[in-house]
């Protein structure tokens, strides 16, 4: 009798993993960016979806901001003196809690990091908020586990023009005239990053922001004179578009444009 009541008890866990499995693989093979892995196939399959955004599957509250009490404590890894100089810097992000989350990305660590700015001009602060990624094609989540890294290299945001993403025209004479009158006295840059928590995590899925980075111009400018710069055929090739600047308001030409400072 025994024997027979251990037979049907393995008979049945068979059958289950057998099942368990053949759902698995189908889940994986019915997914087109996102890697697969068991516990978000677990989310998929026993918990339900985000109604406020079902086109994201299960992850659509990785955008969402959180109370105080609920931020995810994470470590940003970089040099400030890094921003000094335009030229490449390194950005991390290490998982200091007891949980791994996922986070948004493009298929690279920072690929979806967003950027924003704040600009001191003559005692006065304007905000040059983050204005969008333009396509959500080939995004996904990739796992941070406790202890571990997600960063990479990547050219210093400040080598290009925030109003439109354009490069700045490194090699003009009149760049430092064009890079104090788009970024001011002094500019702070701050990052945000999209991430996502398994639902029997104790942090909630949220975005989450690095530490304000304040960086002087007229170090960046001192620097630059001493040609501490990358140059290539990007910022080399001068654009229209990279001399934009805002006034009153409005988004428009710089005058060190108008005047064929290009030229110069």
């Amino acid at each position: 009798m025994k024997k027979k009541i251990v037979i049907t008890f393995f008979l049945i866990l068979f059958i289950l993993i057998g099942i368990f499995g053949w759902k698995y693989l189908n889940w994986k093979n019915s997914l087109y960016e996102q890697p697969a892995s068991l516990d978000l196939f677990i989310v998929q399959s026993f918990f339900e979806k985000d109604e406020e955004y079902p086109w994201i599957e299960f992850w659509g509250n990785a955008w969402n901001n959180v109370p105080n009490n609920e931020n995810r404590n994470v470590e940003w890894l970089y040099n400030k003196k890094d921003f000094e100089n335009l030229d490449s810097i390194y950005l991390g992000l290490k998982n200091t809690t007891n949980e791994k989350f996922y986070y948004v990305t493009w298929g690279k660590p920072n690929s979806r990091i967003r950027i924003s700015y704040s600009v001191f001009k003559n005692g006065a602060k304007d905000s040059i908020p983050f204005g969008g990624f333009g396509c959500g094609t080939g995004i996904y989540i990739a796992p941070l586990k406790k202890g571990k890294v997600a960063g990479s290299k990547f050219l210093n945001p400040l080598m290009y023009n925030p109003f439109n993403n354009y490069p700045l025209p490194i090699k003009n004479k009149k760049f430092s005239e064009l890079f104090k009158e788009i970024y001011g006295d002094s500019v702070s840059i701050k990052f945000e990053q999209a991430t996502y928590s398994l639902p029997w995590n104790k942090i909630p899925s949220q975005m989450i922001s690095s530490p304000e980075i304040i960086v002087s111009t007229e170090k960046i400018i001192e620097n630059w004179r001493n040609g501490k710069f990358k140059s290539n055929d990007e910022f080399e090739k001068e654009r229209e578009a990279g001399f934009y600047i805002k006034k009153n308001g409005e988004y428009e030409l710089s005058s060190i444009y108008e005047k064929k400072g290009k030229n110069e």
